[in-house]
């Protein structure tokens, strides 16, 4: 540290208690904080699905489902879409057959009334982005299941982004649904039992916080942005990331087994080797590792997931024989080499892979979680698959 940044955090712990303004957003008891689900989009689909439903134990009714009807009327109208349900009749028309799926044919929310032949597909976007055709691949299946049906797509953004397909699906922003919810709790205050208020009071505070960004928050972090630029800068350049972390945590968890060595690493991919492996397979690799390893096992830190694959590396062209014997017992004991490719390919074969960590545990950033997952995992692959592994791969002597 030079004389110039010592400085500048000085400076920034003298007035520290500017940071007293983010109390009342930061420091107050949240459930959704404390079971990190805060930033997982699975886990606000879910809480969705459940205001949407009138036969769940909100106390809220159809009240919240209904004034979702009408947002869905009312929009429908505006952009000159054919919902043909008018704001009247989603405001009398009997809710109490809706009937709410998750994930059916993997749309986030679907409502549907067999009596008012309506149907509602719902799609959540928080943290993601829209996948190409996806908005059309629902599109399609929802016509196609429900041919008479009146049909409402809902495209859900914190900020109302608009879908790609804007002829048949309608936008709408987090801040609409948190004023539903909250003219719902008002109309049904007397019936709402008193933890699900404090649960509800929670989920509106996190919506602020979170998702829709808060006026009040913007400005005091603005504020202390503007006078500690420097040093907050600073700050986040020297903080370790996530795929560090994520790193160091693997491989504190591997040094815990003796048969296990680890090999050359770099963030997202962190390979190792068994002993009982390297005792078999020689030291022939070429433009991999500086090991010479041409079998390893490496945890994959992408796209927003880690997969433990068990990799065959390139060799030199006079040993080609034994990645042949190694993809053949591989082949011959497929119920233990999950995962395995078809095809011997030239340079980088997968042998094996199994799922470690999914994205909503990664999304949700809990470095503890997803420490603890992890040594469960590492703990029953130590003691099964690496095991049964290590055995196959004895047989080449």
């Amino acid at each position: 540290m030079n004389n110039e940044q010592k400085k500048i955090l000085e400076e920034f712990l003298l007035d520290i208690d500017i940071l007293d303004k983010l109390d009342g957003y930061m420091n107050k008891f949240n459930v959704f904080d404390v079971l990190k689900i805060s930033k997982m989009e699975i886990r606000h689909s879910n809480m969705l699905a459940w205001l949407l439903n009138p036969k769940e134990t909100h106390g809220l009714g159809d009240t919240f489902l209904r004034k979702f009807l009408q947002h869905c009327a009312k929009s429908y109208n505006t952009q000159n879409n054919d919902f043909k349900i008018d704001i009247i009749k989603a405001s009398l028309m009997d809710c109490d057959d809706f009937l709410v799926s998750r994930e059916w044919n993997n749309i986030d929310v679907l409502l549907v009334s067999s009596s008012n032949k309506i149907v509602i597909c719902l799609e959540n976007k928080i943290f993601s982005k829209e996948s190409k055709h996806q908005l059309k691949k629902y599109l399609d299946i929802v016509n196609k299941r429900y041919p008479d049906y009146k049909k409402a797509f809902i495209f859900l953004t914190p900020e109302g982004d608009m879908p790609s397909d804007e002829e048949n699906w309608i936008s709408v922003n987090y801040s609409e649904v948190l004023s539903m919810l909250e003219s719902s709790m008002e109309l049904k205050k007397e019936y709402i039992n008193p933890s699900v208020e404090i649960f509800l009071e929670q989920y509106k505070h996190m919506i602020r916080r979170d998702i829709i960004m808060d006026e009040e928050l913007v400005a005091i972090c603005t504020e202390i942005y503007n006078k500690h630029q420097k040093a907050l800068d600073l700050i986040y350049e020297y903080k370790q990331d996530n795929d560090m972390q994520i790193k160091k945590i693997i491989e504190d968890i591997l040094a815990k087994y003796d048969d296990i060595e680890m090999d050359h690493s770099v963030k997202t991919s962190i390979r190792f080797y068994t002993k009982t492996i390297d005792n078999v397979i020689p030291k022939c690799g070429e433009s991999w590792t500086k090991s010479n390893r041409i079998l390893l096992y490496e945890f994959q830190n992408k796209g927003g997931k880690i997969v433990l694959k068990l990799i065959l590396g390139p060799v030199k062209d006079n040993d080609s024989d034994i990645r042949e014997r190694i993809f053949e017992l591989a082949n011959e004991n497929k119920n233990i080499f999950k995962g395995k490719v078809n095809k011997l390919t030239p340079k980088y074969t997968q042998i094996y892979a199994v799922p470690v960590i999914s994205k909503e545990v990664m999304e949700g950033g809990d470095m503890e979680a997803i420490g603890n997952d992890i040594d469960t995992f590492v703990s029953r692959f130590v003691n099964e698959d690496m095991k049964k592994v290590d055995d196959i791969i004895k047989g080449l002597l």
